[in-house]
């Protein structure tokens, strides 16, 4: 390598250098940072340069410590930034003629490869930046997309809530005294109140059963083939083929050539006893005789038990209620059918009398009771009946819903009471309808929905007793949040009860 003359301004600067760090302490001034430059290296050549084993790592640690200097010698002194450009160009240039020998470069030169980086670089530069604004600019356009046109829609299927109610309806016919409104809250129905004495009489029979016994009933005739008369006493025997034994109730006389009909019985009584028609002997006649008189019978033998009939307590009980109805559905033979568009109701004013003939059991297989009673019966508008409790079932339902599947027909009246003094009855008119969410109701509200999953909308909704089913329907199809704005949210109560 050759030997270079050393730069007295580097001999300088170290002095310089020196001094500073020994007798005076530099006033650094405060500069504000710039950015940072590469950094450079700068090799520094000698006269007598000792001998070496590695020149490059000499050299490098040479360009190290004037590199240390320089920035040293920057902090004190802003106008060493020149001489830093100097070296800077001059150590690029040594070592461009180091790597590419005989190729030695102007400064100029130099330069416009400088420049080519630097190009590159704003080049890279520009295109960060347009690849960001892309994406900024997506971002924001998926941002504006899904507060445009987002959008939630609740179908909801409302639970049918069952509501009952009462009326005290008050029939009072022309020409009888009024009640005070202010202490009567009975609601006034136009029609007719009449008193009807009726009397009724019925036999019933005895339920009541007692196991005395068991027999076998049945008839057979006596045939007489022999030339004489046979006369047979009571308990006359009787013999099947089978060997079953009868006797006939009563005694008999058998003409000649003829029959007589006869009842029979067994003593053992049982069901094999029930035989089929058949032909019997008489073992009691001499046996030249049997085969002449002999007995046959024409129908089956019944095999029953014997029972004793009696009037039970329960009889007694059933036979007064079924009076009871008979004398109302007297009154409404007496009283008149109603109209179409009227309703008529029927009820005792005190209790009827019953005269039965027995007791409870007594042996008796039917008995008689007779009944008395005075009823009254009171016909009303059924049109006005219907409207009064229309009126009332509109005042218990709330705004937000409405009645449905209720149906006047379905309307249950009672007799309440009779006043024997004023003339006035009373008739208790009971209700039932199902009311339903109407379609604008805002039971829902819609900031409660707000930026909520499908989860948490499952949830919510489920908290409403009113909510029979419901269905989300998310636009687009792959969005599962609910919007941000409520105006995107919309309910619709159109569900059908079911």
């Amino acid at each position: 390598m050759p030997k270079v003359k050393k730069n007295t301004a580097l001999v300088s600067e170290k002095k310089v250098v020196k001094k500073t760090k020994v007798k005076a302490k530099p006033v650094v001034k405060k500069i504000i940072p710039k950015k940072k430059a590469k950094p450079i290296i700068v090799d520094v050549i000698e006269d007598d340069e000792p001998e070496v084993f590695f020149p490059e790592l000499e050299t490098a640690s040479e360009e190290m410590y004037v590199l240390d200097k320089l920035k040293v010698k920057k902090e004190m002194d802003p106008e060493i930034d020149q001489q830093k450009k100097f070296f800077s160009e001059l150590v690029t240039e040594i070592k461009e003629k180091k790597s590419n020998p005989g190729k030695g470069k102007s400064r100029a030169n130099l330069n416009d490869d400088e420049d080519k980086p630097r190009v590159n670089k704003s080049v890279g530069l520009y295109r960060r930046l347009v690849w960001r604004f892309i994406a900024f600019t997506v971002v924001l356009l998926l941002i504006v997309f899904y507060f445009s046109f987002s959008k939630l829609t609740i179908i909801i299927s409302p639970k049918g809530e069952a509501i009952n109610d009462s009326l005290l309806l008050k029939i009072q016919p022309a020409g009888t005294t009024a009640v005070n409104p202010d202490t009567d809250f009975r609601e006034q129905v136009p029609g007719t109140v009449k008193e009807l004495t009726l009397a009724e009489e019925k036999s019933f029979p005895a339920s009541g059963e007692e196991i005395t016994g068991d027999e076998v009933s049945g008839q057979v005739n006596i045939i007489n083939n022999s030339p004489k008369s046979q006369a047979l006493v009571t308990n006359t025997r009787i013999l099947s083929p089978e060997g079953k034994l009868f006797r006939i109730k009563e005694a008999v006389n058998v003409p000649a050539g003829g029959e007589v009909t006869v009842a029979i019985y067994t003593e053992k009584p049982s069901e094999e006893f029930a035989l089929s028609p058949t032909t019997f002997t008489i073992p009691g006649l001499w046996l030249g005789l049997q085969d002449k008189i002999y007995a046959k019978s024409t129908t089956a033998f019944v095999y029953q038990q014997k029972i004793k009939k009696y009037v039970k307590a329960s009889d007694i009980d059933q036979a007064t209620k079924e009076m009871s109805n008979l004398l109302v559905a007297k009154a409404k033979i007496t009283a008149g059918a109603p109209d179409y568009n009227q309703i008529s109701l029927y009820d005792t004013i005190s209790p009827a009398t019953f005269e039965i003939s027995a007791k409870a059991g007594d042996a008796k297989d039917s008995f008689i009771v007779k009944a008395k009673g005075t009823m009254v019966a009171v016909t009303f508008s059924k049109d006005e009946a219907v409207k009064l409790a229309t009126a009332k079932l509109a005042l218990l339902i709330p705004d937000d819903k409405e009645l449905v599947d209720y149906n006047p027909a379905n309307i249950n009246y009672t007799f309440d009471n009779y006043d024997l003094k004023t003339g006035i009855a009373a008739v208790k008119e009971t209700f039932t309808g199902t009311m339903v969410l109407k379609n604008d109701s805002e039971i829902i509200d819609k900031k409660q929905l707000v930026n909520l999953n499908k989860q948490q909308l499952e949830n919510y909704l489920k908290s409403f007793p009113e909510i029979k089913s419901y269905e989300l329907k998310f636009y687009p199809s792959f969005i599962s949040r609910a919007p941000r704005l409520p105006e995107r949210i919309e309910i619709d109560v159109s569900g059908m009860l079911k």
